[in-house]
């Protein structure tokens, strides 16, 4: 596949992925909660690195970064595992 042809389609999963997180956190009232908790815990976390000196906490930092993007870019080759599993059953249905 072009490498334009897969930016356009990880462009198509992140509008998918951010309208499937809004249908969740409306619908699913413990990820919902979840969030909510996530949020105020966050905003104690951010806290407590102003007490940390700087090399600590741009460590901390680092890896909370690190960590974001490992979680996204594992989220996005699922997707995209999925989609083509669901192309690759659609062949084997003979409904594509």
């Amino acid at each position: 596949m072009s490498t334009k042809y897969m930016e356009h389609l990880k462009e198509l999963f992140c509008d998918i992925h951010e309208d499937v997180m809004k249908n969740l956190r409306d619908t699913d009232e413990e990820y919902s909660e979840l969030v909510r908790n996530n949020i105020e815990e966050s905003i104690k976390i951010r806290e407590m690195l102003k007490s940390l000196n700087d090399e600590d906490r741009a460590f901390i930092l680092k890896n909370k970064d690190c960590t974001g993007r490992l979680e996204w870019i594992e989220r996005e080759t699922l997707y995209f595992q999925g989609y083509k599993d669901c192309i690759k059953l659609m062949n084997i249905l003979e409904l594509i």
